[in-house]
């Protein structure tokens, strides 16, 4: 009994306008059915008691099976009535204790509001046909005992059964959930038996003259309390359904407001915006939300032949997900995601349970934008019916919030990208009209001298003892000129973008060689096998490609460095293999080598020789391949010389 006080104490069952409105008509019900049994009981007890069987069967036995029935009936009805159910959540009986899941979840739904029909006064199932069988058996065990107890007054059928008030209240319930037609067609059965009375009399009735105001009263009751009940449960539906929407109006611009200040608070970064804005939209709403956002540097085309793939493998998605804490049905939002994303169609689907009174209902929704999905909302909870469109409109309109905010952080990337770029083309400009040319300039002055040393040397044998060392510091200034023009060049490179425009790969090494060979005076190759076109225009394009040929670029610029600085080569050839799965790089030089440990691949050694390699050195170029998912090597040649091997899947 405590727990069922302050179950009532804390229950929210009749704080709001809607609830109480929704369950009125099934108090009613109950009311009307246990008050009509009283009147019944009290009707047949003052009453007199003779014998008005003709089976010899007593009036008084007549009255306590039909008394039992009733009352069995009104107790099964009112143990499994869902109002009873929700108000005392331990029920009392065996036969309750089976539905008791119903009961909690009809209590959860109620709480949560999410439907606004009229609560029904029997129990329901999901299945149609059982809920019209229910109501129909109920109109017929009231239709019979009212004819059997016709002859206990005058009329012997119809209202002069003490039990005709009571077998109205089937037509109450029909009217309630079934409206007009359920009510009206509830009412002609009831009728049914009251004719069936009037022609065929019940056993022990006394002779009756039918007259008019009998007749009309037995029959025209019913049809009026149908209506008037299907009236009444329509008007209550309606100002349920006004207030629903009202307060849900009101709970949707409070949930935004809120999406709102998480989004305000947001620093700039995508998952923390997602994280920050997932648990405003999920609470009190989904027992489950997925946001799956889109890289939106791919296009759809690709991301839609790619999409039953794992997010994860194709960098494609950031996923956040916001759960309630009682949880405990299966994940398999990330599949849906996949599979909406594929599709570019909402997808709404209701698993029911095993006990057909509820299931989990769920619901995808692809936002797009310049005709391109780039939010993928998904929402799931157990409920008794599917998501309708009010969770439709409340999804679209934060996911829409998200895509503002996202756009917002999009641009001020680009803002931040673009300041970068041009501020790093305006170095490189500098860099190019002034150290760079100096550094030419330095480069032809010092190759000018050594071969004006070399010919004066060459003259005059006297002066060339004295020449001679001047000639070599010359030569060596030359080198380091023509080193220092070329590490120039290579930051003018890193300072500018590579992959735009129409430039392709090939074209970027080929321009890279010519350029090497111009400085160094090393004879170059670039030698071809395969074809781009093999990938498809649409990956071409895509960031990943542009990805793979920056790190590419970037490995064939510092293994051409190394070579040209260390390894005393004489030539040098770049293999360049497009392969169906990957794009592999071979740097080919003819010098002296390189130290055992380095074509050991061993990163600690490496790194305790900085003076060997420019830059970063193999670490830099191992992690320019490794961040991309390929491979690097160092190999010697048989012949002599050493191969940088780097091998990028796509």
């Amino acid at each position: 009994m405590r727990q069922t006080r302050k179950y009532l104490q804390t229950s929210n069952i009749t704080r709001t306008t809607i609830r109480r409105l929704r369950v009125i008509p099934s108090y009613f019900f109950l009311i009307w059915r246990w008050s009509m049994w009283l009147y019944a009981l009290i009707v047949i007890i003052f009453t007199h008691s003779s014998y008005v069987n003709t089976a010899s069967i007593p009036y008084s036995s007549i009255a306590v099976i039909l008394l039992s029935i009733t009352f069995l009936e009104t107790l099964f009805v009112t143990l499994y009535a869902p109002v009873i159910q929700i108000l005392f959540p331990r029920p009392l009986t065996t036969a309750a204790t089976r539905s008791l899941k119903q009961a909690q979840l009809l209590e959860r739904v109620l709480t949560e509001e999410e439907e606004t029909e009229i609560l029904p006064p029997f129990m329901q199932t999901r299945n149609h046909y059982w809920n019209i069988a229910i109501y129909s058996m109920d109109v017929i065990i009231c239709g019979i005992v009212m004819y059997y107890s016709g002859p206990f007054s005058n009329p012997p059928f119809g209202l002069g059964s003490p039990f005709y008030r009571y077998g109205m209240s089937t037509v109450f319930a029909a009217a309630a959930v079934f409206r007009y037609p359920g009510g009206l067609l509830a009412a002609l059965g009831y009728d049914l038996f009251a004719l069936f009375g009037m022609f065929v009399h019940a056993p022990g009735a006394r002779s009756y003259v039918p007259n008019a105001v009998d007749i009309v009263g037995s029959l025209i009751d019913t049809p009026i309390v149908a209506i008037l009940v299907a009236y009444l449960a329509n008007l209550l539906e309606n100002h349920a359904r006004s207030k629903y929407h009202e307060r849900e109006n009101a709970r949707t611009q409070a949930a935004l407001v809120s999406i709102g200040e998480a989004l305000l608070k947001s620093t700039g970064d995508r998952q923390e915006l997602l994280q920050r804005s997932s648990k405003p939209i999920q609470r009190g709403r989904f027992e489950r939300l997925r946001i799956t956002l889109i890289d939106l540097a791919i296009p759809e085309d690709e991301i839609q032949a790619t999409a039953l793939q794992s997010f994860e493998q194709q960098q494609i998605t950031t996923c956040v997900e916001a759960l309630s804490p009682s949880t405990q049905f299966p994940d398999i939002s990330q599949t849906l995601a996949q599979k909406v994303l594929a599709s570019g169609q909402k997808l709404v689907s209701f698993e029911a349970s095993d006990d057909q009174q509820s299931g989990i209902a769920r619901m995808y929704i692809p936002l797009r934008k310049d005709d391109h999905v780039q939010i993928v909302l998904g929402a799931e909870s157990r409920r008794l019916a599917p998501f309708n469109a009010q969770h439709e409109k409340f999804l679209t309109i934060a996911g829409t919030q998200l895509l503002v905010a996202l756009d917002n952080i999009r641009l001020a990337e680009q803002t931040i990208q673009l300041a970068a770029d041009a501020e790093r083309g305006r170095i490189a400009r500098e860099i190019h009209d002034g150290i760079a040319q100096l550094t030419y300039m330095l480069s032809l002055q010092a190759e000018t001298c050594e071969a004006q040393a070399q010919r004066i040397s060459e003259a005059s044998e006297e002066d060339a003892e004295l020449i001679t060392p001047l000639t070599e510091r010359l030569s060596k200034l030359v080198v380091i000129s023509k080193q220092a023009l070329w590490e120039t060049r290579n930051y003018m490179f890193s300072l500018k973008p590579l992959m735009r425009g129409t430039t392709t790969l090939t074209q970027m090494l080929n321009n890279q060689l010519r350029e090497f060979e111009a400085i160094s005076d090393l004879p170059t190759s670039l030698e071809i096998a395969g074809s781009p076109a093999l990938y498809g225009e649409q990956y071409l394009h895509s960031r990943h490609y542009a990805q793979i040929g920056t790190s590419l670029f970037r490995i064939v610029q510092e293994a051409l460095t190394n070579a040209y600085k260390h390894a005393h080569a004489t030539q040098l050839t770049v293999h360049l293999r497009y392969q169906s799965d990957r794009i592999e790089v071979d740097i080919c030089d003819d010098g002296r080598g390189l130290p055992p440990f380095l074509l050991q691949n061993e990163p600690a050694r490496v790194e305790t020789q900085p003076h060997i390699l420019s830059g970063h050195g193999i670490g830099g170029m191992r992690e320019r391949a490794t961040e991309l998912g390929g491979d690097f090597s160092v190999l010697a040649q048989a012949s002599g010389g050493t191969i940088v091997r780097v091998s990028i899947p796509l």
